[in-house]
């Protein structure tokens, strides 16, 4: 009964979307199944709108080199202008909230110069990276002026070192995590007053295989100027509900995630569960030619859930993924259609929604909205997650009669038949899933349901038989005995 009623709250709420979901869009659903082909798929996300300054403000102008895009706890969406060196907040329908130029700090004017990101607390207060300025500037939620973080000092700090913050992040615990550029060692973390901690979540630089090779043929002092190879910098930051910060890197595509996830101490405890990917965008792309090489994830926003977005300035696309690193869906390309981007540069999550910054010429922002398919696994994702089997068991066998290619639907109803006990069923759909790691926890535990269901008739046959052949021993000598004594 409970199953029947979720199966049809499901329905109730995926007939309720605006998006049909084969909707007509530019680009093509796609997915990667077990092999690491490419299976199409319907499209999760749809162009809802795209829009510039003048849709928001006749007299903004246009933007200028937009760095970053943010979403304030009251929805207000905050858009960095940098080439205009201006922060400029509107609400979702696109109504001017204000336009900050900078502030004002004992009585005189301070303006910024070329800002690049912003973040706002749950208790309303604006950290802007002035990054010309060479500081973290935080203002409150009347946009007075609190403080401003400038360039620490730090032993062995090089003198000509050049304070460039980027994007910031805050966390719960007051902290302040920023994304400098040309620093090499980590994210820059500041306590609740400003004072440099540490470094954080640095990125660890392993040699490849070319290079320990020619180090075999290497001097001592060639080798000591190769250790001066550096790691790369990191890209885009986002702060989850639970504290831990999504970050992006771009050139550790080789074999190994771009996208990390980092607890409080700056370990990396991103999940990826799938043995044949990383965490990097497309798996096949061009050697050579436009839109070729590797995907470049330049930002990532986190979602509720465990789930997260990255996005690709190499062909412009939008991959989602859950808390176990699957791909869910992807959407998006390269081109000026609607839905379409030519030089992403950020990406945040409106509700449901995504927000694409395009730095492309006037510059525009592109509102994605799901479809019934990217809500029926929006859906299944977080019941799984909360562990509500019966409503996730309703949005998989939905999306399986939708997409029967999608490899996580079919995974995700043998899931919930583990749960439920039935590994028959589970070994099916898992298997159909080529869920190798569940499947083998259903075989093991069939395999042990059927030795419980055959092993007592075998020990009672078995020690019935072992007792018959005893009697019939003893019966046989007695007889031989009797026949020899007569």
């Amino acid at each position: 009964m409970k199953k029947c009623v979720a199966i049809l709250l499901v329905l109730l709420f995926t007939a309720a979307t605006i998006t049909p979901v084969l909707a007509d869009t530019p680009y093509q659903g796609y997915n990667y199944n077990f092999w690491a082909w490419t299976t199409p798929a319907p499209a999760a996300y749809v162009p809802l709108r795209s829009f510039g300054l003048h849709d928001i403000c006749p007299t903004l102008g246009e933007m200028s080199e937009p760095t970053d895009l943010h979403i304030d706890p009251d929805d207000n969406i905050i858009l960095v202008d940098n080439g205009n060196s201006r922060i400029i907040v509107f609400d979702e329908n696109l109504n001017l909230n204000r336009i900050l130029y900078g502030f004002y700090r004992e009585g005189a004017f301070s303006a910024f110069d070329r800002p690049t990101g912003v973040f706002v607390t749950p208790e309303r207060e604006m950290f802007i990276s002035d990054t010309h300025n060479h500081r973290i500037v935080v203002l409150d939620e009347h946009d007075n002026f609190i403080r401003e973080i400038v360039a620490p000092e730090i032993a062995g700090r090089d003198e000509d070192f050049v304070f460039l913050p980027l994007h910031i992040v805050v966390d719960r615990g007051g902290r302040t995590f920023t994304i400098a550029q040309r620093e090499f060692e980590g994210i820059m973390s500041f306590d609740s007053e400003g004072e440099f901690i540490a470094y954080f979540g640095t990125i660890s630089v392993r040699p490849s295989a070319i290079d320990m090779f020619w180090r075999l043929f290497m001097t001592q002092a060639q080798i000591d100027r190769q250790a001066l190879h550096i790691p790369t910098e990191f890209q885009g930051m986002d702060i989850d509900p639970y504290g831990f910060i999504f970050t992006t890197n771009i050139e550790r595509w080789g074999g190994e995630d771009q996208v990390m996830r980092l607890n409080p101490r700056g370990e990396n405890v991103i999940r990826n569960l799938n043995e044949n990917a990383q965490i990097n965008g497309d798996m096949w792309f061009r050697p050579g030619g436009s839109l070729s090489g590797p995907s470049v994830l330049v930002d990532v926003a986190a979602m509720s859930h465990g789930m997260y977005v990255t996005l690709d300035s190499t062909r412009g696309r939008i991959f989602t993924y859950d808390q176990e690193g699957e791909m869910l869906h992807v959407i998006s390309g390269t081109g000026s259609m609607q839905g379409m981007v030519r030089r992403p540069v950020s990406i945040v999550v409106l509700n449901d929604d995504f927000l694409v910054l395009d730095a492309h010429g006037r510059g525009r922002i592109i509102q994605f909205t799901p479809t019934e398919y990217g809500a029926l696994i929006n859906t299944a994702i977080r019941a799984r997650y909360v562990g509500d089997d019966a409503t996730a068991y309703a949005a998989w066998r939905e999306l399986v009669r939708l997409d029967e290619n999608f490899s996580l639907a079919w995974s995700g109803i043998g899931r919930t038949m583990l749960a439920q006990g039935d590994n028959v069923q589970a070994m099916y759909y898992l298997r159909r899933g080529m869920d190798i790691r569940y499947y083998s926890v259903a075989f093991r535990r069939h395999r042990q349901e059927r030795m419980q269901e055959m092993l007592p008739p075998l020990l009672t046959g078995g020690m019935i038989l072992a007792g018959a052949l005893i009697i019939l021993a003893v019966v046989l000598r007695f007889r031989k005995k009797g026949a020899t004594e007569s």
